[in-house]
């Protein structure tokens, strides 16, 4: 395998553009069909698998900023998409769920995702779509597991620092 010359032969930075330039197409269609934004939609979408759940649920899901899926989580509740309630158990912790609107503009929505996952998929050659699946898991698992080490033993290379 070629060595990278530059920040852009990274696998993460090439991760990083093809992710930008889908979330680039992905919030202008969702803003222009359904009138909602990508991080509204990420976490109706997470609300939709989980719930009823919690915004720190979601933002584990998400692996992403809790105050800003807060924030996503109050405009969808304003919107009547999604129902806030206090949990039982905590009554600090408030529960989201969708509503039915929510669910109508979920199943939307979902439907033009899976349409560009779909025609994601078959630009690739014929067979290698699952495998692309599995090497992002195993990539992502290692990535996990990366996180989890002390920063010292992250490093992949004896470099003196200046």
């Amino acid at each position: 395998m070629k060595k990278p010359n530059t920040v852009t032969d990274f696998l993460s930075s090439r991760l990083l553009r093809l992710s930008n330039t889908l979330g680039l197409y992905a919030s202008r269609r969702y803003r222009d069909e359904f009138g909602i934004t990508l991080p509204e939609w990420r976490v109706l979408s997470i609300v939709a698998s989980c719930e009823p759940t919690t915004a720190r649920e979601v933002s584990r899901n998400l692996a992403t900023d809790k105050g800003w899926v807060g924030l996503s989580a109050d405009s969808l509740r304003q919107r009547g998409l999604v129902a806030g309630r206090p949990d039982e158990r905590d009554g600090r912790r408030i529960l989201l769920s969708l509503t039915a609107e929510g669910r109508k503009m979920h199943a939307a929505i979902l439907a033009v995702a899976q349409s560009r996952q779909e025609r994601l998929l078959a630009s690739l050659p014929e067979g290698t779509a699952d495998l692309l699946i599995e090497c992002l898991d195993r990539l992502q698992a290692e990535a996990d597991a990366m996180l989890e080490e002390p920063a010292a033993a992250a490093t992949e290379t004896d470099v003196t620092r200046p």
